[in-house]
């Protein structure tokens, strides 16, 4: 479905992203891993368009993406949830997921239809579909974000650390949304994440990330029980050199 194959991506002159080759098969949740500043964002941005390949080269479903545009992806239903959630805060639940659907022309029914399904995967939202975004607690905010997400009818959803700035309890109901979304609604998901045990216990795969490139990867099983994971994910220079050769 996705692929990214020796992508390299510049900050500038700094190489934030080192020949990463990384496969989403459809139906799957992917989960990147790392430390802050691994690359795990840049990935997402870079698949997006927000930022250029410098080398390499990204596919989806056979069709090559360097040369598009970020409202070309839109299109492609590949849909990006930054990290921050970044709701509109001045506007309601309801005109925040509105705005979620703005990749194609829907008419009123299908706009409704489209609320109604989101509001299935996040019904806490349904009593505050009409309150201000800046009324919302966090772990609001981020259903509302992801719901936003959803709007767009996504065939890849990318979700930018989820789980950051939440309480436990929190974060453990959206992990369980996303695996719902995932597997009741058949949507493929590529999942950002410094929370290691629940990302890994949801999705399928799973690959990790230490100063832009990919130092392990394996199924999200294996990496669960792998020793090394831990020493991954703290930035362990024997993980880079193994994978360095």
């Amino acid at each position: 479905m996705l692929k990214l194959n020796q992508v390299e991506t510049l900050y500038g002159e700094i190489v934030a992203l080192k020949n990463v080759t990384i496969e989403v098969n459809e139906g799957e949740t992917v989960v990147l891993l790392g430390s802050n500043g691994a690359g795990k964002t840049t990935t997402l941005r870079t698949i997006s368009q927000l930022l250029r390949p410098s080398k390499g080269s990204i596919t989806f479903h056979g069709e090559n993406m360097n040369e598009m545009s970020p409202e070309e992806v839109v299109k492609k239903r590949i849909i990006h949830v930054p990290e921050g959630r970044k709701i509109f805060p001045g506007l309601t639940v309801r005109e925040n997921l509105v705005l979620g659907a703005s990749n194609r022309k829907v008419t009123k029914k299908e706009m409704n239809r489209l609320i109604d399904e989101v509001l299935a995967v996040f019904p806490d939202l349904e009593r505050l579909i009409d309150q201000l975004g800046w009324s919302l607690s966090g772990g609001q905010q981020q259903m509302c974000a992801i719901g936003r997400g959803l709007m767009a009818s996504p065939r890849l959803l990318m979700l930018d650390e989820p789980s950051l700035g939440l309480a436990p309890v929190i974060v453990q109901n959206v992990f369980q949304k996303i695996k719902q979304i995932n597997r009741e609604q058949g949507v493929t998901v590529l999942l950002v994440e410094q929370n290691a045990r629940q990302s890994l216990s949801i999705a399928h795969r799973g690959y990790i990330l230490e100063t832009g490139r990919v130092v392990l990867q394996d199924n999200a099983r294996a990496l669960l029980n792998d020793e090394k994971v831990q020493e991954a994910y703290l930035g362990s220079s024997k993980l880079i050199k193994q994978a360095n050769g």
